[in-house]
């Protein structure tokens, strides 16, 4: 069987070959038709094309085919199309299908059976009329045949599992924007046959619509993504797929007809119309810049394409997309315990009038910490002088107890249509109690700026002026920790994201001041509910931030007077884009449009602004940690990664819808970056470009001064004298388009190495343990040795609280500790440590890294790094009675998880909790590999042997002498796929001295 294409579809407009008489016939037709009077069937423009409806070998009563028929000829009756029906196949032939424009299945397939269906001779026909660019409509049953034809599968999109019965439910409409769900209402009431597919095809196609899973259709699976219309461009023609059309009486339906007919006409090529916003692989990932973005917090764009990204240690950098310079345009000073323990700079917005008055507005901390303050700044190019600061107002800052148990710093700006400045302030204060009327803590504010950089209090905020114990400025209260908010650019709602206690995500859709009480919640919970379930999945934990922040990302304002070509295209209008750092996943939020009622008692009224669909994108990129995005002038989604570890690993991207085609890439490598003068330095330009044998022009300019000092591919440099400069490698295309990557490069100074000796990766540590840690510096300025200053090393801890770094005795290098907090939970915590030299005259300062893990003695089994082994691997899976509300399960022989790294120096025993709900097995300890040196095993007694509640044993563990994977191998030779899983493991205690 042939393998399915990739997507390439035809410009707008292009048609199969058909003579040209014919088609000045049928436009004359298609006039004399447009003059007969207005009958119940929604009308288009007139357009001259013939469709042809085909019904051969179909499994559905004949009054459904007779309707199907009769309700496309009566579409092209009154809306200026050709239409021909026939049940005989032999009309798949090369010289009849180039008479049509689209083929429309009427509930049926491809089917192959003899006499009746396509032979091998059709099959060529439909396939090569495809290819040239004809459309393909496809009815309900079109799904459920040609099972043995890849190609045709493809051409559907999807291949039927089974139906349920007919009853009603509701499908939500996703796109408004394509011409057959256009004309829909954002819930769709039906009666259909409700279709599972094999294989969901909801990253493969163009989703226009999808089953409302929620109403509780009997009969359907799990899962929230159901597709039930959908789009593709295919092996260069166009696929349009609806599962509506079980019966008759669905082609007499005023709503089915307007999508039958936008599909009809999208297909032919007579209509406009994305088939590609929400496919994977439609969006391209351009990185602006890969280095001095460390901790970043925030970023906003600016008129100019400038990105401007916040950064929790006190710098507001500068991304120049036109040059790829990174600079820092302000400095707020922070010092090292003042970066490290204070909430630091968490949040940045333009002003929208910044094209004339270049205002932007920061919300950090003051240079002790002790204060958090909301300020106005003036930019001049590419720097911020501190001297413009407008302070609007201060509040009291978060400041560690002490105790290592300090929440991640959090706050947000946003602007509505108004001019109204929002301002979440994050719940600031430890033990929580911010959110009374009178504190300022743990609200949104809403102020309104004035040109002399104070403000006034706008009308219908929570707490009128002058009301006793209150703050005028509070607009919203009562949520946890509002993390981020965002204005609808369309409605002017406040949109907030925020995640409790029990890391459950939280988002509120807010219109009016109030008490806030009422979210959505993460998986699409519908508004008002009050009992959203903490965030849960089959997949491990990544290390970083557990649970992490919901992220309240920007609503997309779609301009069609664009002329930028890689814009989001409409069907993102209006959606709220979320993402989650700790899930590493974006996704979209819709909402209801209008009010909305139901025939079914079982619906209840909708009201606007309620939660309609939560969807994901972007699912074909990998993420570490999304921390900021925002839409660029451009129509451009930019979003700053933290990276995986604080190493000053960020980077800034800007992602563009390019649908079928692809923008050249321009990637730069360097063999290094930094090093005394003179420096000379091997560039590779090598992997840019289009992709495949498309060929592409270099252009180098090395030094900054706008020329091109070389059009070599893979060129070399010598810089002669000290600076920092930005090599620049511009990409063009064959069609002129262009992409531009930076290097930056340091000439006159290197950057630091740093080398932890101490404590070992994947040490052990228990809550409250004081970890002492040794960290070499070497730090070289033009060649020479430098002293190092320990004050400029700086140490992040995820769950803990370091103190500062002392000079090491007879080395160059720093020694300090962290003093383990219970804040992260029984999982990795990793230590990340910073050293920045001093720089020079002229040359810039440089910042080098390292980390290492730390793991606590006591470990939750779900949080394992990987899994795998002869039947996929464990899966972390809910169960209440678990210790962190989670377990390994589905264990059969042979699988295996791995913890890394570990390092068991000083770790004698091993206990674990276990459940044998199960066959029984046996658990072992293995070092490097599933199959490498065994450090120890321990038995799991079967379900019949014992009365399924946790039991603990232990086996003393082998040291491996240094540290690496550790793997658990889980195994029962008695197991076969008859049998139950052999048990479910919740934690493992390790017991020894622990890391010190």
């Amino acid at each position: 069987m042939s393998s399915p294409p990739s997507r390439s579809g035809p410009a707008p407009g292009v048609l199969p070959p058909a003579p040209i008489a014919a088609l000045a016939l049928f436009a004359l037709l298609a006039l004399i038709a447009g003059s007969v009077a207005a009958a119940p069937f929604p009308r288009a423009p007139a357009a001259a094309f013939r469709v042809l409806v085909y019904s051969g070998a179909a499994h559905v009563p004949r009054d459904t085919l007779r309707a199907g028929v009769d309700a496309v000829r009566e579409l092209g009756a009154r809306n200026g199309f050709g239409v021909e029906a026939t049940e005989d196949p032999a009309v798949f032939d090369d010289a009849a299908l180039s008479r049509f424009r689209a083929v429309v299945f009427n509930n049926t397939a491809a089917a192959h059976d003899e006499g009746h269906g396509l032979g091998e001779e059709g099959r060529a026909a439909l396939r090569k009329y495809v290819r040239a660019g004809g459309g393909w409509v496809g009815l309900h049953e079109a799904a459920a045949g040609a099972d043995d034809w890849d190609w045709y599968e493809g051409l559907v999109g999807a291949a039927l599992d089974r139906g349920t019965p007919v009853q009603s439910g509701r499908v939500k409409v996703l796109d408004h924007a394509h011409p057959s769900t256009a004309g829909l209402p954002d819930l769709w009431e039906r009666t259909e046959q409700w279709y599972d597919w094999r294989t969901d095809p909801t990253a493969s196609v163009h989703t226009l619509a999808q089953i409302r899973v929620r109403d509780g259709i009997a009969g359907l699976s799990g899962g929230v993504d159901h597709p039930f219309s959908w789009c593709q461009d295919y092996d260069g023609g166009r696929s349009w797929f609806t599962a509506g059309g079980h019966a008759a009486p669905a082609f007499r339906d005023e709503g089915f007809l307007t999508h039958l007919l936008g599909g009809i006409e999208w297909a032919a090529g007579a209509r406009a119309g994305d088939c590609t916003a929400s496919q994977a692989g439609s969006f391209q990932r351009t990185t602006l810049a890969s280095r001095g973005l460390a901790d970043p917090a925030d970023l906003a764009v600016a008129p100019d394409r400038r990105v401007f990204v916040a950064r929790r240690t006190g710098e507001l950098t500068v991304v120049d997309q036109r040059t790829s310079k990174v600079s820092t345009a302000l400095d707020l000073g922070y010092t090292t315990e003042t970066a490290a323990r204070a909430d630091g700079l968490t949040a940045l917005v333009l002003d929208p009038g910044f094209a004339e008055n270049h205002w932007l507005y920061l919300l950090h901390s003051d240079s002790t910490g002790g204060r958090l303050a909301l300020s106005r700044f003036t930019a001049d190019g590419d720097t911020v002088d501190p001297a413009s600061e407008k302070r609007l107002l201060t509040l009291p800052g978060r400041r560690s107890t002490g105790k290592g148990d300090a929440p991640p710093p959090s706050g947000s700006l946003a602007f509505d249509r108004e001019g109204h400045l929002y301002a979440a302030t994050g719940d600031v204060t430890l033990p929580l109690n911010a959110g009374a009327p009178g504190d300022l803590r743990g609200a949104i504010l809403r102020v309104t700026p004035q040109e002399d950089g104070t403000y006034t209090v706008p009308e219908g905020n929570l707490f009128p002026q002058g009301t006793a114990g209150t703050r005028p400025e509070i607009y919203a209260m009562g949520m946890r920790d509002p993390y981020r908010v965002t204005v609808d650019p369309a409605s002017g709602a406040l949109l907030a994201a925020g995640t409790d206690a029990d890391g459950t995500v939280r988002h509120f859709r807010i219109s009016a001041a109030g008490q806030i009480g009422r979210p959505y919640c993460s998986g699409g919970v519908p508004y008002g509910a009050a009992d959203c379930a903490p965030r849960v999945s089959g997949a491990p934990l990544p290390d970083g931030p557990q649970g992490g922040a919901a992220m309240s990302g920007p609503v997309y304002a779609y301009e069609p007077e664009s002329l930028h070509r890689t814009r989001f295209p409409a069907y993102f209008a209006g959606k709220w884009l979320t993402y989650d750092p700790a899930g590493r996943r974006f996704t979209t939020l819709s909402f209801q449009r209008e009010a909305q009622t139901f025939s079914d008692r079982r619906f209840g009224p909708v009201r606007a602004g309620e939660l309609q669909s939560v969807n994901g994108v972007f699912q074909d990129m990998e993420w570490n940690r999304p921390t900021a995005a925002a839409f660029g002038p451009d129509g451009a989604l930019y979003v700053v990664d933290r990276g995986p570890d604080d190493d000053g690993s960020a980077t800034a991207f800007r992602i563009d819808h390019v649908g079928d085609e692809r923008l050249p890439t321009a990637v730069v490598t360097a063999n290094r970056d930094n090093g005394p003068a003179p420096l000379t330095v091997a560039f590779t330009g090598t992997g840019s470009g289009p992709g495949g044998t498309t060929p592409v022009r270099y252009a180098w300019d090395f030094d900054g001064d706008g020329g091109t000092d070389s059009t070599e591919a893979n060129p070399s440099y010598t810089y002669r004298s000290g600076g920092r400069f930005t090599a620049r490698l511009t990409v063009t295309g064959p069609e002129g388009t262009t992409a531009v990557a930076g290097q930056e490069i340091t000439v006159g100074n290197s950057r630091p190495r740093l080398t932890v000796h101490r404590p070992p990766d994947g040490g052990l540590f228990r809550p409250g343990d004081t970890v002492a840690f040794t960290v070499a510096v070497e730090d070289d300025r033009d060649g020479h040795a430098a002293p190092v200053d320990c004050s400029r090393m700086l140490v992040r801890a995820e769950s803990g609280r370091p103190t500062a770094p002392r000079p090491l005795r007879g080395s160059p290098g720093c020694r300090g500790s962290v003093v383990m907090g219970t804040g992260g939970g029984p999982g990795p915590q990793r230590i990340t440590v910073r050293y920045t030299d001093a720089g020079a005259p002229g040359i810039p300062a440089l910042s080098g890294s390292a980390s290492f893990t730390l793991r606590t003695a006591f470990q939750e089994a779900e949080r394992f790094t990987s899994t795998g082994g002869a039947h996929g691997g464990a899966v972390a899976g809910s169960r209440e009675d678990a210790s962190g509300g989670r377990a390994l399960t589905e264990i059969e022989d042979g699988d295996w998880v791995a913890f890394d790294p570990v390092d068991l120096g000083g770790v004698g025993a091993v206990t674990v909790g276990v459940t044998p709900c199960g066959l029984g097995g046996t658990v072992e300890f293995r070092a490097g590999s599933p199959d490498g040196p065994l450090l120890g095993s321990l038995r799991v007694p079967g379900s019949a042997d014992g009365d399924g509640t946790t039991v603990s044993p232990s086996a003393a563990l082998e040291g491996t002498g240094g540290s690496g994977p550790l793997y658990l191998v889980f195994t029962n030779s008695a197991w076969s796929s008859e049998k139950p899983d052999l048990f479910a493991v919740d934690w493992l205690r390790f017991h020894g001295p622990g890391a010190r």
